[in-house]
């Protein structure tokens, strides 16, 4: 590791501008070293380590040496490819030349994002597609006669045509496929099988776990970066969700009254068409009977926790289990291929929701917690019914590591105060070797901490309309260039509203727009203002002058009503421990530094940080969010936050601010 990463390493063989961190040689050998050891690891690396080298040259050094299978998980497919197109290719460049070594990789997807050739070939054949699409169309065609992998980011489709094409688990089988020998997908599968590096995203990764690890092929060592977000993924991924509008999608599928293309009227015997058609009525009719009365569970909240059941909800139940037998073997009852598909199809799907539905009912898993919400405040608004693992800790554990030959867990944030013990607790990590390394910017001379004492607490009704003249004073002095993180949409549009008649500057508001496009718009837009919650916190990369200010509306502490926070309070509660300072503080710290580190992404950045909650100085936890911050420039008054920008040489259109 010396030799790559040391201060005549052979990295500065390849870049120009090459920076020798200590930090980054630090951790590729702690990598080394526990990947040598067979342990599992917990790595903390500040911005600017330069942790995805540091982790990926040794891991795929120890893999290839021990011919090892070695997965990365990141958060989001934007982040996977970016390994691949950044990443991957340099460090395929460190191993070919300086250790005469190769090795393949792959890109991991969901098998949504795979095409299916017969479902191509059915749309073709049934002519089911606009006359506007049809350039779309033929570019597929020529894509599957490319023989080549391709997947949903590789083609401009609409949305409604992509999934009229796109693979369906349900019921693909490549034992019976006419297409199976140029099958996309199985042709991925089995480019996956003789990879030595998969890359992949959390989700995927977990619903590998709820599949019975039958998606993936078989790993050795897992690395997961961006760890600070396992425990939400794999609480989503491990559980189920399904909402009234998909529910009532799928059997509008199978049947619908004057429908003439309704699924159940292609039976071809007259008898069992009769029966399916009166049972899925009787399903119909409960299935609006069963929502309407969750319906009326809800008042003033969007959530309602289910505890013990519901006292309705049986004869939906004993309406699903009589036509899910009634409609076995009934595909060789329909007309054609594509009736027999899109029968397959609707039926998994069907089942899935059965079985969820008598989760839900009879609370069938006893870590689980249960609850029902609704979008928006809207009377007749979408329903969805959800069910998720309160722990993962014991799931991780079993699945992972203790499974394989090693984990590694590594993010900017993972630590509280130096201690990795919350995390490890969390995912289930009980042997860890660790490893805390700071950033090695300068943050006393690059960063301005605002704390706001002139703020009235954020439960004050007074705290909105102070926020936001701070802010837009804050947003004034920066000519724009600013990011306001919120924890909820309610307070993002209250203080969007009043900041349109304070600054004169675009806002790119969440909600306005889909995230993506927000973020678009504002790097294209000099002077402009970004607002967002919960995911703009981390994962956002706007370096130089591309961000001069971050304003965290309050500290991120988890809304504790949610069923689900609800629940893990119980939890720690049970044990005898204090919930807020076991949970709530540590996991609100976590998230606050990575609300922090959007700010500065390089050595030359500087700027302001803004905490417009007064808790942070009024409250005995208040210490805790900036005992974990790096050493900056605190003050607590707009003149001292003027002078203090101006003394670190924030510098805007050749003034210095």
């Amino acid at each position: 590791m010396h030799e790559i990463f040391g201060e005549d390493g052979h990295l500065r063989g390849l870049y120009s501008n090459f920076e020798f961190r200590q930090e980054q040689l630090e951790m590729s050998e702690f990598i080394l070293e526990t990947l040598t050891s067979g342990e599992n690891g917990l790595v903390e690396a500040g911005t600017g380590v330069g942790k995805t080298l540091a982790y990926l040259v040794p891991a795929l050094v120890y893999s290839l040496e021990n011919n090892k299978i070695l997965a990365i998980s990141t958060e989001t497919k934007t982040l996977q490819k970016q390994l691949i197109d950044k990443d991957v290719p340099l460090v395929q460049l460190i191993i070919n030349r300086y250790l005469e070594r190769d090795f393949s990789y792959s890109l991991c997807l969901g098998s949504q994002n795979y095409p299916c050739r017969k479902r191509y070939e059915l749309l073709l054949s049934n002519g089911r597609f606009p006359k506007e699409e049809i350039n779309a169309v033929q570019e597929v065609k020529g894509r599957f006669s490319d023989s080549e992998i391709f997947t949903r980011f590789d083609i401009d489709l609409s949305n409604i045509l992509w999934n009229e094409i796109s693979r369906e688990t349900e019921v693909c089988n490549p034992y019976n496929c006419p297409f199976s020998s140029m099958c996309v997908f199985q042709r991925a599968k089995r480019k996956w099988s003789k990879t030595n590096l998969l890359i992949m995203n959390h989700y995927l990764f977990f619903s590998n776990i709820a599949l019975g690890k039958c998606y993936l092929p078989n790993i050795d060592i897992v690395i997961f970066d961006e760890a600070q977000s396992i425990e939400e993924i794999a609480s989503d991924q491990l559980g189920f969700k399904v909402s009234y509008n998909q529910i009532v999608d799928t059997v509008n599928r199978l049947y619908r009254e004057n429908r003439k293309n309704s699924i159940l009227l292609r039976i071809s015997d007259e008898s069992k068409r009769k029966k399916a058609i009166k049972s899925m009525r009787v399903i119909i009719s409960e299935l609006s009977s069963f929502f309407e009365n969750l319906r009326e569970l809800f008042n003033t909240s969007n959530t309602v926790r289910i505890r013990e059941g519901l006292p309705f909800g049986d004869t939906l139940a004993k309406a699903l289990r009589e036509f899910m037998l009634l409609i076995t073997g009934i595909e060789d009852d329909l007309e054609d291929d594509s009736s027999r598909m899109e029968f397959d199809i609707i039926r998994g799907r069907l089942f899935v929701f059965q079985q969820n539905l008598e989760s839900l009912l009879y609370q069938l898993n006893s870590n689980f917690v249960y609850w029902i919400e609704r979008r928006g405040d809207e009377m007749l608004g979408d329903i969805h019914i959800k069910g998720e693992p309160v722990s993962v800790a014991e799931i991780i554990y079993d699945e992972v590591n203790s499974f394989y030959d090693s984990s590694l867990f590594v993010s900017a944030t993972l630590a509280n105060r130096d201690d990795f013990s919350f995390i490890a607790d969390r995912l289930g990590i009980y042997e860890y070797r660790s490893l805390l390394l700071s950033s090695p910017f300068d943050y006393k001379r690059q960063v301005v901490l605002y704390l706001g004492e002139e703020t009235a607490p954020p439960n004050d009704p007074s705290f909105i309309d102070q926020a936001s003249i701070i802010s837009a004073e804050i947003i004034n002095h920066l000519e724009g260039n600013c990011l306001i993180l919120f924890t909820s949409y309610r307070m993002l549009g209250e203080v969007r509203e009043r900041l349109t008649e304070l600054v004169d500057f675009p806002i790119y508001a969440q909600g306005d727009f889909p995230a993506t496009e927000a973020i678009v718009q504002y790097i294209e837009d000099d002077g402009s203002i970004l607002m967002g919650t919960h995911s703009f916190w981390q994962g956002i990369d706007l370096p130089g002058d591309l961000l001069r200010g971050v304003i965290l509306m309050r500290l991120p502490f988890n809304v504790p009503d949610r069923p689900m926070i609800q629940a893990r309070i119980e939890k720690i509660e049970e044990q005898g421990l204090n919930s807020f300072y076991n949970y709530q503080v540590p996991n609100a710290i976590i998230r606050f530094k990575q609300g922090f580190g959007r700010l500065i992404r390089s050595r030359n950045d500087k700027g302001l940080i803004a905490v417009l909650d007064s808790r942070i100085l009024t409250k005995s936890y208040g210490n805790l969010f900036l005992s974990s911050l790096p050493e900056c420039n605190i003050v607590q008054t707009m003149k001292d936050l003027k002078s203090s920008l101006q003394g670190i040489g924030v510098v805007i259109n050749g003034i210095a601010k």
